[in-house]
């Protein structure tokens, strides 16, 4: 007997990274703080490009969250991203170390399942 494959409507439906519940976007408004750099500027968060995420593990100053760089108009750009749900935190850095490169607002633009894994 010949097997059909037929594709499965999605119980949850996708979202923007941007619009997902448990997260702030983007990164540098608040309730996460301001991109810091090397001068008083602060920059538009949208438009930086992201350049590197790292995964910081708990301690006695702060719990789990990421750091972000990325650059606006030749300048580099730190700032640190929490999310409401520890949980999310890894799926999270996997998923924006693919958009190194990418502006944030590109980043944020990409389909996301409720656990933050990109469709």
């Amino acid at each position: 007997m010949q097997r059909t494959k037929r594709s499965v409507p999605r119980k949850v439906p996708l979202t923007s990274l941007s619009a997902h519940p448990k997260l702030h976007w983007p990164p540098g408004l608040e309730p996460n703080p301001p991109w810091t750099g090397p001068g008083a500027e602060v920059p538009d968060p949208s438009h930086i490009v992201l350049t590197k995420v790292e995964l910081v593990e708990a301690d006695k100053r702060a719990p789990r969250h990421l750091t972000l760089t990325g650059t606006y108009h030749g300048n580099v750009y730190r700032t640190t991203f929490r999310v409401d749900d520890d949980a999310l935190l890894t799926n999270l850095w996997e998923m924006l170390r693919k958009c190194i490169g990418e502006p944030i607002y590109e980043a944020g633009s990409h389909q996301v399942d409720r656990t933050l894994r990109m469709a």
